[in-house]
């Protein structure tokens, strides 16, 4: 059994050290890379300054230039106080401020030549210029990207200078320059936080070898020593190696048990969501059935007329309660169609703005009953999608719903439909309660109401926006959702295809919103 003393039970907690391992690599990443990011800063400024000395003062130029010399200088001195001091992973905070202080004023450096060494009245040298800052950023990109923000850190003070410049002169050409470093600034920041997840995921996978070889190592010692020890006691090899035998055995036995066992519970897994959906089904079906008899009684109650004001006031809560578990029921009968792969569209060519009317209609009683004020703002053209009017006006008015529900008394919720040549958005904003960051991944999960507990939840099952990312994804679509965190509302953001046929019919006139 000793030889079975396996030390990948204490991984887990040899892993809680990782992260300060992990930051420590991600700093020594960042000045391994820093040599070739002092060449291209120097080489990249001598050949911009070479270029704008006949178009800018060169007063002006040369300061810069040698601004440029200077932080080279010390960013190069700062490399070699790190080689030579080699600090110990627990040092790892002080050198990467150090390092980020340096990247920062490189960034204020470039962006200080995006804006006063723009050359007013040169086509190709402002061009030459942004070529040069992109360049920079994109150089930037691939060795600054182990460190989370470091590139950030870079990228707004290198580029967004330049993008003012080009903004500010105005014209069409100037203005899609700008729009386009916007997205090329988007872009970079995107892909350097993709190659940070990934450095991240490399050392993690690295250190967690690291923990596999000391294992074995120690595995490998421990077999030695009992090898001395049987080599010592050859009377009680044999008996040793007997028992080695067993507890193989045993381990395989165990081994094969547990994965029956594994084997048995997923298919238990897998018959108990089948039974959960059909009890889902079963149980939507059995709660409509007495729904109609009860409005019908309440339909009779109110032709009567009660003498009582009491119970008239009863009659009024049962009808309200009614109407919400009806709505309870429908969510929860569409939630399990769509889990069965029962549900189905019934696709024509419509106009937005029907789609949005209804949905408006559906949910104006409760953005109403809260005081809401609601603000529309639709496209002045026609937009046309291919989708289900029904299955549409149910996602918008799922929403709006959604912010009525938890937006303040007396909130604002803004609803925008915005259209390119591909795509229509629906976007439907509040200034409600917000989302904390850590939950928004999880806001279209089935049954989740953002940790709200029994007595605070908000009047539903959880479901209403997991239906609204379904029925999206149906349409070829998807859904977002954005937060600035608690207190602070929220945005979700519905993309659908856009259908582009001038010769096609509405399926519906666009009415009046409001």
């Amino acid at each position: 059994m000793r030889l079975f003393d396996c030390s990948g039970y204490g991984r887990r907690e040899k892993n809680s050290g990782h992260a300060e391992e992990i930051r420590a690599s991600q700093t020594r990443l960042l000045y391994q890379q820093l040599p070739a990011a002092l060449i291209a800063t120097a080489a990249n400024s001598a050949i911009l300054v070479l270029i704008l000395w006949p178009e800018i003062p060169q007063r002006l130029t040369f300061g810069w230039f040698l601004s440029v010399l200077v932080l080279v200088s010390g960013r190069y001195g700062l490399l070699r106080a790190y080689r030579r001091t080699d600090p110990p992973s627990a040092d790892w905070p002080r050198w990467a401020w150090l390092f980020l202080l340096g990247v920062g004023a490189n960034g204020f450096l470039w962006g200080f030549a995006g804006y006063f060494l723009f050359a007013e009245h040169s086509y190709v040298h402002q061009i030459f210029l942004g070529f040069v800052l992109g360049g920079m950023v994109a150089g930037g990109m691939s060795t600054l990207s182990s460190y989370r923000h470091a590139f950030l850190v870079f990228l707004l003070p290198a580029l967004l200078p330049y993008t003012v410049q080009v903004v500010r002169h105005g014209g069409d050409v100037h203005l899609a320059m700008g729009a386009m470093l916007l997205l090329f600034v988007t872009m970079m920041w995107m892909i350097s936080e993709r190659l940070y997840a990934t450095v991240s995921e490399s050392l993690q996978l690295r250190f967690d070898k690291l923990d596999l070889l000391d294992d074995l190592r120690s595995a490998r010692d421990r077999q030695v020593a009992i090898n001395r020890e049987l080599s010592a006691q050859i009377a009680e090899k044999q008996r040793a190696q007997r028992d080695l035998q067993e507890s193989c055995e045993r381990l395989e036995q165990r081994v094969r048990e547990r994965t029956e066992e594994l084997a048995r519970s997923e298919t238990a897994l897998r018959d108990a969501n089948r039974r959960k959906d059909e009890f889902l089904a079963m149980l939507g079906h059995e709660l409509r059935n007495p729904l109609a008899p009860i409005r019908n009684a309440v339909h009779v109650m109110r032709k009567l007329e009660p003498e009582e004001r009491r119970l008239g006031w009863a009659r009024d809560i049962i009808d309200r309660q009614v109407d919400h578990l009806s709505r309870l029921v429908d969510d929860l009968l569409d939630v399990s169609r769509i889990v069965q792969g029962k549900i189905s569209l019934h696709p024509t060519t419509l106009d937005l703005a029907t789609v949005i009317d209804q949905a408006v209609e559906a949910s104006r009683p409760l953005i109403e009953a809260r005081n809401h004020d609601l603000l529309i703002t639709l496209p002045g053209h026609h937009v046309q999608v291919r989708g289900d009017r029904v299955r549409l006006a149910q996602v918008v008015s799922n929403l709006l719903n959604n912010a009525a529900k938890y937006t303040d008394v007396g909130g604002k919720i803004w609803l925008a439909v915005e259209a390119s040549d591909r795509r229509v958005s629906i976007r439907v904003r509040d200034n409600g309660v917000g989302i904390a960051e850590e939950l928004l991944p999880h806001v279209f999960d089935l049954f989740n109401q953002a940790e709200q507990s029994l007595g605070s939840a908000q009047g539903g099952l959880g479901i209403g926006l997991t239906l609204v990312k379904r029925l999206v994804e149906m349409h070829g679509g998807n859904v977002e959702v954005h937060s600035e965190g608690p207190g602070q509302g929220s945005e979700f953001s519905i993309h659908l295809p856009r259908f582009l046929d001038p010769a096609g019919e509405i399926d519906a006139v666009r009415s009046n919103t409001g």
